[in-house]
């Protein structure tokens, strides 16, 4: 996901926020390894391991890009940065209404916003997935969703599951064969010319995760 990153002409540096967990301690080897960015902090408030990195590099906006997104392309990346920079805005997605295919997922926000919702998001969800605070309050921050041309958002290239891997690596073994860059256009022509790979994960469902967090308790019988 880095060296795909990489080429990216409007990121000045990729971090990554990883935690201080024992058993993370392969990704700041790895980090080290291929001479990128790392910064740990908490496991469980995510938001505060964002807004410590955040001042540790003097950041003054922040593109959140998860790292279950193998495939994401820089040119993805490049036009939600710049479209948020021209409309003067709080916070940017490219998928608060998803077009895109799962697993090419951006966000950008400001430092300000950042702080804002670091000193006042208080439920565990907002504190877990850093960013709702953010676009669940229109009434204190300019958001934008910036869509894809066209709805393909039913394809699924995010890694949370076993048969997401499956279906990541038929891609890559399929189409990634000579080594030059494959931009999200061409992952799509050749998953529709391919479409009995969309049932390998289709099962999977989106956001499932944050759905799951966000869910009130269920009542005790008595």
């Amino acid at each position: 996901m880095i060296e795909r990153l990489k080429p990216s002409t409007t990121l000045t540096r990729i971090v990554v926020a990883t935690t201080t967990l024992e058993e993370d301690d392969p990704i700041e080897a790895t980090c080290s390894r291929i001479g990128a960015h790392c910064f740990r902090g908490s496991s469980a408030d995510v938001l505060s391991r964002y807004y410590a990195a955040a001042l540790e590099f003097n950041a003054d906006h922040i593109v959140r890009l998860t790292g279950d997104c193998p495939l994401q392309d820089y040119e993805v990346v490049d036009r939600l940065v710049s479209q948020y920079l021209n409309s003067n805005i709080d916070y940017a997605a490219n998928a608060l209404q998803p077009t895109y295919p799962n697993g090419f997922d951006a966000e950008i926000f400001s430092m300000t916003a950042l702080r804002t919702a670091f000193e006042n998001a208080t439920l565990p969800s907002d504190r877990e997935h850093v960013t709702p605070y953010l676009y669940g309050h229109p009434d204190l921050f300019q958001i934008a969703n910036f869509p894809y041309h066209r709805n393909v958002s039913h394809i699924r290239l995010t890694l949370d599951e076993p048969a997401d891997l499956e279906i990541i690596r038929q891609v890559i073994n399929g189409r990634f064969k000579h080594g030059e860059y494959v931009h999200l256009e061409e992952i799509l022509v050749y998953i529709e010319a391919h479409s009995e790979l969309l049932a390998i994960n289709q099962s999977v469902k989106r956001n499932q995760r944050y759905e799951e967090a966000i869910k009130p308790p269920s009542s005790k019988r008595p």
